[in-house]
């Protein structure tokens, strides 16, 4: 059985030196390395340092595995990329409130809007109506209905831009409410299923958010950077017990239900954590030029 020798001890006869340290720590911390090869070292102080010996028929493999260890503990101990900071996007979260206020407005002049762009299972898997998956977002019940979506969605909204930039952000807001709307209706196929709201795309933003944690704490290994989901994750949860459990599916209702919500939050999960991955492969590239 591998062994180790205490590092005051006097100098073993036929044995050769791997490496050396300040400290017998730092020693200590390397002969582990050997013992899990299953041979034999010792460490003892020379001056001022710590040497680690090895039989000199080990020496060449124990070398290597020692240098491996090396670089593995410098990639692991060398500076984290510094991730960029967004801002906000403030401007285009009030353009969306504005649009999606003045889009509920005309709802009110003209009834028709909600059966022309709502999002239909039909519609969309057997009549070819593509679009509406996307303008069901902008479509809401009722008053209650749209603020929420504004304040409440809007605060997902506002943390997806902050992990991804304005633009990009709420890029990927409407594309995974759009996503999630249309296997939404895949899966009531084929019944006449009707929904809005955008909560979907609201939902996606909150999974982008979580997406991005996952993704920073795979790429720096900090997992610290999940802390900061924890409010908005609690939010999130919140709002599926008081909007999304509540009512039951009849086909041919017009419904803002859980299965979109859910749905959104799981296409802005793997969104968050393509584009999260991405994010950090330029900043790696950036500081390898």
């Amino acid at each position: 059985m591998a062994g180790i020798v205490h590092p005051m001890a006097e100098a073993l006869e036929e044995l050769m030196p791997v490496g050396r340290w300040p400290s017998v720590a730092e020693a200590y911390e390397h002969s582990i390395v050997v013992l899990a090869m299953n041979r034999d070292c010792q460490v003892r102080r020379e001056g001022e340092e710590f040497v680690l010996e090895v039989d000199p028929a080990d020496a060449e493999p124990v070398g290597l595995e020692l240098a491996l260890y090396a670089e593995e503990q410098q990639a692991v101990a060398g500076p984290r990329p510094e991730l960029p900071a967004f801002s906000l996007g403030l401007e285009l979260a009030f353009v969306w409130a504005v649009v999606l206020t003045a889009v509920f407005l005309r709802q009110d002049i003209d009834p028709s809007l909600e059966g022309r762009f709502l999002n239909s299972s039909v519609g969309v898997f057997q009549d070819g109506e593509w679009w509406r998956p996307f303008t069901a977002l902008f479509l809401h019940a009722d008053g209650g209905h749209l603020l929420g979506n504004i304040f409440i969605g809007g605060f997902f909204c506002i943390l997806a831009c902050s992990a991804f930039g304005p633009w990009r952000g709420w890029l990927l807001i409407l594309l995974c409410g759009t996503l999630g709307n249309l296997i939404n209706g895949w899966i009531h196929l084929p019944g006449p299923f009707l929904s809005l709201g955008a909560s979907t795309a609201t939902f996606g933003a909150l999974g982008l958010v979580v997406g991005r944690g996952l993704a920073d704490v795979w790429r720096t290994r900090n997992y610290g950077a999940l802390k900061p989901l924890l409010v908005p994750l609690g939010v999130g949860f919140g709002l599926f017990s008081f909007f999304g459990m509540g009512g039951g599916e009849t086909d041919a209702s017009v419904q803002t239900d859980v299965t979109a919500h859910i749905f959104g939050l799981v296409c802005g999960v793997v969104a968050g954590v393509l584009a999260g991955a991405a994010i950090h492969r330029k900043i790696e590239e950036t500081a390898d030029a």
